[in-house]
């Protein structure tokens, strides 16, 4: 009862913190279990070091709608959304990221290079943060481009893991190849749907016109 009235007590911003927090650290702590096998690196590992940043970021958002915000954030933020003004730039480059790391090369350099590991997780968290303040500023024809767009290169990269006989990743076995392209097509078909069920009122809207 105390944990949950200690919990009650924090702020949206802080729980987005905790979540920022734990997802990091998880990723962190299970680094070598999470990048055992192609489909959980490419279809966990990375995914948590993002949405780490996504949450991170969305806390930081909140924290400055109620003015706790830091003012170097603040400041850095504004002259970002300079640039970002659609969220275009923004979806670009995390959907360039999401490319790059569907490349074996990418599984391979971060398995054999420490550093390629840290910028691993420091690109992604931040790219996360990217990501999360561009959706928001994108409207509906930009999110469907690129999410399009990705899922699209999410499917034909998992048929040709499925269809390639030669082993790709020197640090994965060919039947992990074979199940992380199936894992990809699965999520080619999966995040329109999501999109679909979380957008069902501006679909309707869209097609009332």
């Amino acid at each position: 009862m105390k944990a949950i009235a200690f919990l009650a007590g924090f702020s949206p911003a802080a729980y987005c913190g905790l979540a920022s927090a734990a997802l990091l650290l998880s990723a962190v702590v299970f680094v070598v279990p999470l990048t055992s096998s192609m489909a959980l690196h490419m279809l966990v590992h990375i995914p948590a070091i993002l949405f780490a940043g996504v949450f991170a970021a969305q806390g930081l958002s909140l924290s400055q709608k109620s003015g706790r915000a830091p003012g170097f954030f603040q400041r850095v933020l504004a002259r970002y959304r300079q640039f970002d003004e659609f969220g275009v730039p923004g979806l670009l480059l995390a959907s360039l990221a999401g490319a790059y790391w569907m490349l074996p090369k990418a599984l391979d350099q971060v398995q054999t290079f420490m550093l390629a590991e840290a910028l691993k997780f420091l690109v992604l968290f931040f790219l996360g943060m990217v990501l999360l303040d561009s959706i928001k500023r994108a409207n509906t024809v930009i999110k469907l481009f690129f999410l399009g767009g990705f899922c699209w290169m999410a499917a034909v990269v998992g048929l040709l893991y499925q269809s390639d006989s030669v082993r790709l990743c020197n640090f994965y076995l060919p039947d992990d190849q074979i199940i992380a392209g199936r894992w990809l097509v699965a999520l080619s078909i999966v995040l329109p749907l999501l999109w679909l069920a979380v957008s069902m009122k501006v679909v309707r809207r869209f097609l009332s016109r």
